[in-house]
Parts: structure tokens; sequence; C-alpha cells
């Protein structure tokens, strides 16, 4: 019981400072000017360990910002249940400034209209590697981390269920916009005003959702113009208002508020494991019951069966001998299949998405594994092409015959022995048209670039890899 009464602490560690709040209603507000994502020594964060050991300190939640851990979504155009995490890293390289540890992604999946929406929250390591390593210093044995766009969303959530953008003030004139529908946040993007230009970003919504989404909450004391030919319905929020809604201390801000939501919600989970073991035993009760049912249809089967044949069999000896008319079929000459040499299924393959279409390398991908080939990576190409490609090692024969008599009626391409002996595959599939109508792809410009904006989410161009495949691909 002790672990629930102690008062619940939030480290908000920001890009220049670290804001720790405790769940009580006064003096539960302190700031330190130190970068927990930068390393330091014991003697740079002596005043906060004095801090951590006065107030002891020894469980936090860190709200992340949303430059260290990156929310995005693709598009797969078709349903799927499934999808490897490899592909999802391949659809989000391109559009992360970090590297990816496999480690350090979660994603989820959501079906609608014929295509799957992938979720993904992609935390930097190397920045969580330094808080660690600070943490230790500060002797803070337990830490949970949670996205300043996750815990916005906890608050909204608890009394508003549909699709919503937020715009939440991170600096003077800076902004980070989310879009959310129900516990899932689908895209943050960080934004400089004073005039914010979103009328791209409310377009994504309509690539996630039936319709675009034109409810958005602004901070009541905004100061910054938005740009949109939509019509929006604004609605203004005031932190301490909620805060005391939600029977919190009015200076707590909305990040603080949902972290602190989740530290209950979590532990809140681990009540429910008992009616999951009772209704695990139910299943367990049912199997006797099942395998009864099993071996009766079993046998009911073979007697049908028996009797079937032996009524068969006694019409045919009743049947009168010599009246059947033998009928001459003419004779074909035997067409002689031309022979098609087998690959190795070790061969080095790669896919490469060289179209706008989300989930189409994946397509590919699929195709090749059926054919047991085990070693397929996913990617996207760097510039779009209007046909599909092959093109294979000189010293791997067979290429052109074997895939053309397996593929051509799936993936009808140009093959070329242009791959060079150097490369790191045997095998290159470039798509550059619309495997669904066999059309050359369209290309659109809409599709954001890392350059416009790091954390706006792709139109409908994988990455990848592998955007989550029939698992993430592109």
């Amino acid at each position: 019981m002790a672990l629930f009464n102690k008062t619940k602490v939030v480290f908000w560690a920001k890009a220049h400072s670290v804001d720790i709040y405790f769940d009580q209603n006064s003096n539960n507000v302190f700031n330190f000017d130190i970068n927990l994502w930068t390393k330091h020594s014991e003697t740079e964060l002596d005043s906060l360990v004095t801090f951590v050991k006065q107030k002891k300190i020894t469980d936090v939640t860190i709200l992340v910002p949303d430059d260290i851990v990156l929310t995005k979504s693709f598009i797969y155009d078709s349903l799927i249940d499934t999808i490897d995490q490899k592909e999802v890293i391949g659809l989000a390289e391109s559009f992360v400034p970090f590297a990816i540890d496999p480690e350090h992604i979660s994603y989820s999946l959501a079906q609608a209209n014929k295509k799957t929406v992938i979720r993904a929250q992609i935390f930097d390591k190397s920045k969580l590697d330094i808080l660690k390593a600070n943490l230790a210093i500060l002797k803070i044995n337990s830490t949970e981390t949670i996205a300043v766009s996750t815990a916005i969303n906890n608050v909204i959530v608890s009394f508003y269920k549909e699709q919503y953008f937020l715009l939440y003030p991170i600096a003077h004139n800076e902004y980070t916009l989310y879009l959310s529908n129900g516990k899932y946040v689908y895209l943050a993007t960080n934004l400089k005003g004073p005039s914010l230009d979103i009328q791209k970003i409310i377009n994504y919504s309509t690539l996630y959702f039936e319709q675009a989404t034109n409810k958005i909450f602004i901070p009541s004391e905004a100061q910054f113009e938005i740009i949109a030919t939509a019509q929006l319905d604004k609605t203004p929020f005031v932190d301490a208002q909620i805060a005391t809604e939600l029977k919190k201390a009015s200076n707590l801000p909305l990040p603080v508020i949902g972290a602190l939501s989740a530290i209950i919600n979590s532990r809140v989970t681990n009540s429910v494991s008992k009616p999951i073991k009772k209704m695990e035993n139910k299943k367990k009760n049912l199997l006797p019951i099942i395998a009864v049912f099993v071996v009766t249809a079993s046998l009911v089967s073979i007697v049908i069966w028996w009797v079937m044949n032996k009524n068969k069999t006694a019409v045919d000896m009743e049947s009168p001998k010599g009246t059947e008319t033998q009928q001459l079929e003419p004779t074909v000459a035997p067409t002689i299949a031309p022979v098609i040499k087998e690959l190795s299924k070790t061969l080095k393959l790669q896919v490469l998405n060289a179209t706008e279409i989300n989930g189409q390398a994946a397509i590919v991908k699929e195709m090749l594994t059926k054919l047991g080939f085990t070693s397929v990576e996913v990617g996207n190409a760097k510039e779009n092409i209007t046909e599909n490609t092959v093109a294979f090692k000189k010293s791997v024969e067979g290429v052109k015959e074997y895939f053309e008599s397996k593929l051509d009626s799936q993936f009808p391409a140009t093959y070329t022995a242009d791959n060079k002996e150097t490369s790191k595959y045997d095998v290159v599939f470039t798509i550059g048209t619309d495997l669904k109508t066999g059309s050359a792809a369209a290309i659109t410009t809409a599709a954001p670039t890392k350059a416009a904006s790091a954390t706006a989410t792709p139109t409908k161009k994988p990455t990848a890899t592998t955007s989550a495949t029939p698992t993430t691909e592109p």
C-alpha cells in the first residue's frame, strides 16, 4: 500500500531545463536549469542530487519531448493484421533524424476503409541512454517514460472521444500540433509561428480517417494566426481550468496531468489478471467437450463413407457388361514445357518501392517469401519510376526465366543484368506501377520531406526497408 500512497513525481525534461512536479496541491513545482538530455558529471548535477535526496525521490515519470520521441503514422493500402517490425522501421527511417533502435519503437495497427494505418512512436535511443546515465547519478531507481503528445491525449480523451487537432506551446512562437483520435495519437509535428499553416496536415487526416479533421483545441492565450482553407471548429482551452475539473492542482500543465493519469492507469491494469485467469480456466474446462464432439463427428463421417461406397459397388456389379461404347479421343502430341532452373532460396533479394503508394514493397515481398526465398529486404527507391524493373547479377543464372514464369502475371517487369557484382543484393526488384491496376503510379508532390518537416507524416509513400509490412512495408 505504501507504493500507492507515495506522492507521484513527474520530471518534464526539456531542452534547457527540467521542471519537477509533485502530485500535491502546494509546494509542487520546482525548476532546475539542467538539460538531462546532455551527459553531466556528478559535480554538474550536484544541486539536483541534493534536491532529490531532500525530497526522498526514488520513482519518477519522465515527460519526453516530441523531438526525442517521434509520433508518426503510415498508410498501408490493404487490410493487414500484423506487420514485421523491420518494415515499420523501413517506413519510418527516412522521416526520423536519428538511428532507429528496434527496442525503442512501438506501433499499433488500425483498419479502416480497406486500408491499414500504422501508428508508430520512435524513441531516440542515444538520448535515452544519456538520460539513464544522469538519473543513475541522481540515484533514481525506477522510471517510466511517456511522450508529451501521449500525456496530453490522456487528458483530452477523458472528455472528448473523437478525432481532433491540438496546438500546444513549447517555446516562444513554437508549438506542437497533435492529431489524435480516441486513445491514440496519429501525428505530432512542431511548428513555428506567429503564422501557422496547417492545411497540409489537415489533408493528411483524410488518409487516416473517413473525413478531414476540423476540430482543433487551441490555448486561450494564443497569439498566433492559423492559416487553413478548411472550416475549423476552434475550441480554446485553459490548462488551469482543466486541471481544476480533474481535481488536480491548478498550476499543473496538461502534459503533467496526463503523465499522472498514466501512472494511475498503469497500476490499475495490474488488477485485471484474476478475471483473465478465470476466462482461461473456462476455456480449459471446454476442452473435454470439444474433444468428444470431434471424435463423434469423425466416427459418423467414416460410417457414411463406408455406406456410400458399399452402395456404389453394388450398383457397379448390377450394370450389364458390354453395353458401353468406346469413344476414341484424338491423339494429341504432348507439349514439352521449357525446363525452368530452380534458383537458390538463399539469394539476397531487395524490393524497392519507387511509387507514392504505401504497402507495395510488402506485396512483392510476400510473393517472394511464398516462393521460398528467405532473405528479402524492402525499402524505398531514391527516385520515382513508371515501370517495374528487375536487375540481377550476371553471375546468377536463370533469374529472368524463373521470375517471369512465377511472377509475370502479378509483377510484369523489364529484366536486366545491370546489378553490380559487388552489390549486397543478388536481385533488386523496383516497383514503378500500381500493382492493383497495373498502370503507372501517379507521382504526387504533396508528400512531406525531411527538410520540410521531420515530424510530418508521410502521405502515401512508405520508406523502407521493410512501414510495416505485411508488416510495415512501404
